[in-house]
């Protein structure tokens, strides 16, 4: 038998989080372990597959991946290691309407770890799942027991928000995310959408035009998030291979303002990067929505 910790709760999270390795293992987060399907190979983020080498192969290579559900055994593996920690845990789950990680998360917690999992629909994706999974760790941290965790999660995962633009819409094409039409549309005119997520599917509401108009979009967008939230709270620049975009965007906001705010930059990660590809940049926070 393994020797339990003293941690009350462990906390697990599938890989679609994109959280950095280093906020993983600060917090001992548990990561279910995504699927990257190539056409001649199957890699597994956090695995065998790295951020860079990922963007590497659907970038230059020209390869085309695709995701998939972890497999029975995955889980259960997830589970097992889950509860040499703790007899008690929570799991958050990439958006039930985005994939079957949730509802088979249901499944599998009953069938492998005796319901001592409670698994949690984020009704997001990506970085935005990322922070819900930081504030949950946290609370973790602070002492707060289950049953007060996931009164708050009920209140805190409809504040999460999302506002990115995509470098190229050809991967959000290839992943049947927008019509071919669009997509010719796009390319012509230059046009970015803004993609956002609300009740846990993906929506544009508008679009802007070229890479300028993005970033002062950001800029403003992130000036009105800032001053709309308390002191301390956090909120995330998000790219992908988009460092040089998402460091100036950072600077912006902390120089707009002279309020405590935690400002972290994360990169999207291989099981979303299939969808959205190199030269993403966008913002996360849990708070108001902005007008668009």
């Amino acid at each position: 038998m393994s020797k339990k910790s003293n941690k009350k709760l462990v906390l697990i999270a599938d890989s679609a989080c994109d959280l950095p390795e280093d906020i993983i293992e600060q917090y001992g987060i548990v990561m279910l372990p995504m699927s990257i399907y190539f056409p001649e190979e199957t890699r597994t983020q956090n695995v065998d597959i790295t951020t860079e080498e990922f963007f590497r192969m659907i970038d230059e290579e020209n390869l085309s991946p695709t995701t998939g559900v972890p497999s029975p055994r995955v889980y259960k593996q997830t589970f097992d290691k889950a509860l040499e920690i703790s007899d008690d845990g929570i799991m958050l789950c990439l958006s039930s309407e985005l994939s079957g990680v949730f509802n088979y998360g249901v499944i599998y917690a009953k069938q492998f770890a005796d319901d001592k999992i409670t698994v949690v629909d984020s009704r997001t994706a990506t970085l935005p799942h990322g922070l819900l999974v930081l504030k949950t760790a946290r609370m973790i941290e602070e002492g707060l027991i289950k049953e007060e965790i996931l009164k708050k999660l009920k209140k805190l995962i409809p504040k999460i928000q999302l506002c990115a633009f995509v470098g190229n819409l050809k991967y959000l094409k290839r992943s049947g995310r927008i019509s071919t039409l669009k997509h010719i549309l796009g390319g012509l005119m230059q046009y970015k959408p803004l993609i956002t997520i609300k009740e846990g599917v993906i929506q544009s509401p508008t679009r802007v035009r070229g890479d300028d108009a993005v970033m002062k979009y950001l800029k403003d967008l992130g000036e009105k998030a800032v001053k709309s939230l308390p002191k301390n709270e956090t909120i995330v620049v998000l790219h992908s291979r988009n460092f040089e975009k998402a460091a100036e965007l950072v600077k912006h906001i902390a120089n707009s303002t002279k309020k405590k705010i935690e400002i972290l930059t994360w990169e999207i990660g291989p099981a979303i990067g299939v969808h959205v590809g190199p030269g993403a940049l966008g913002l996360t926070w849990a708070g108001k929505t902005m007008s668009y």
